[in-house]
């Protein structure tokens, strides 16, 4: 007894097939999909001539080598300013917030300290202990 889902049975695709032949989205291994990237970019970009495969990857290599310094030299400044603004930013929201937060917890505080002051000294002034 064959399986139940052999490819030559199954009228359904299975989720392992290759629904569009070129597309890797649609591939069902990294495999495939590797090999259909390579075979359209192979497809619509022709290869000039001279340019082969040991150079392009020592145009990668360089390419890596020129992002890497980048990355560790003036683009680490341009980051570290993005990040400080944004740090910046934040805290300045955060400051707000904090004392809007203890300003409005503050108005209820100040509203019953007030009442047990004067409750205080109009008891004091009438001669009788302050009640709480």
């Amino acid at each position: 007894m064959s399986g139940l889902h052999d490819k030559e049975e199954v009228s359904i695709p299975l989720l392992s097939d290759v629904l569009v032949s070129g597309n890797p989205l649609r591939a069902s291994s990294v495999e495939r999909a590797r090999a259909a990237v390579a075979a359209s970019v192979k497809a619509s970009v022709p290869e000039p001539e001279g340019l082969f495969a040991h150079d392009a990857d020592a145009l990668v290599e360089r390419l890596r080598g020129r992002c890497m310094t980048w990355l560790t030299g003036e683009g680490r400044a341009v980051i570290e300013a993005r990040c400080s603004a944004a740090m910046q930013e934040h805290s300045t929201w955060l400051v707000g917030q904090v004392s809007r937060e203890i300003g409005l917890a503050l108005e209820t505080e100040l509203k019953v300290w007030v009442k047990a002051a004067v409750r205080e000294e109009l008891a004091a002034r009438a001669g009788h202990p302050p009640s709480a």
